[in-house]
């Protein structure tokens, strides 16, 4: 089941946890979890939003972190606090929206042909997210490569972020699958947009990299509105 937490710490206890999650799934080919920037607050202590996308990959290492006191954990007040099966996921996208509207609030980085390309490339980030469910999910996705094939750009605003040692893409992209597509074809594109808020775009979603939003209630999003107020740690 997908969830998203985010996590009151300090930068100590928050290295140990992400040290003993990378330990847990050193196995793993797609890592079952995704961490955020580190953002440092006024009090001193940072605020990490985590993601699980395999039930105990993560939270009960972070729920042992709250009960010693070294954790804060967020109620579900905040935006950012979220859960839903995959079953929901899929049941529950809309099948009747063309247009979604994706925001990168970290830099994002994909891979095409082998090569890393700091630019959302459209086949890229859709394929990453279907090959993330499949590797989770107890219930496959159906094909999705014509739904891929019937989506374009509509408007974007991308700039170039420091991502440690490369660059990455931050900003946003507006997309829209064409006109006469089945209920079923719409509903796969916007579950895999929802997805992302969970799983992350691209490479390195657990050191940072690709955090993903979907853009609600316009057609074409707004200048600025996805820049990152906050200050950043990444993770290292």
């Amino acid at each position: 089941m997908p969830l998203s937490a985010v996590i009151y710490t300090s930068s100590q206890d928050f290295f140990s946890l992400r040290d003993a999650v990378r330990n847990r799934c050193r196995d793993h080919a797609i890592k079952p979890y995704t961490f955020s920037f580190a953002h440092k607050l006024k009090t001193g202590g940072i605020r990490v939003r985590a993601t699980e996308l395999s039930q105990g990959a993560l939270m009960p290492l972070v729920r042992e972190m709250a009960a010693l006191g070294a954790a804060t954990l967020a109620s579900s007040a905040d935006d950012e606090v979220r859960e839903a099966a995959y079953e929901e996921l899929l049941a529950e996208a809309d099948r009747a929206k063309r247009v979604a509207a994706l925001r990168f609030a970290s830099p994002t980085i994909v891979e095409v042909l082998g090569e890393r390309v700091p630019f959302p490339v459209i086949g890229a980030i859709f394929a990453r997210y279907r090959e993330v469910w499949d590797a989770f999910s107890p219930r496959r996705l159906p094909p999705t490569e014509e739904v891929v094939r019937r989506l374009h750009v509509t408007d974007f605003k991308i700039s170039c972020a420091a991502a440690s040692t490369e660059a990455g893409a931050e900003g946003w992209i507006c997309l829209e699958m064409e006109k006469g597509r089945t209920e079923l074809e719409i509903g796969l594109f916007n579950a895999l947009v929802d997805f992302a808020f969970y799983c992350g775009t691209g490479l390195r979603t657990d050191e940072g990299l690709g955090q993903t939003r979907r853009m609600e209630g316009r057609r074409k999003a707004p200048r600025g509105e996805w820049r990152v107020q906050m200050e950043r740690s990444p993770l290292r």
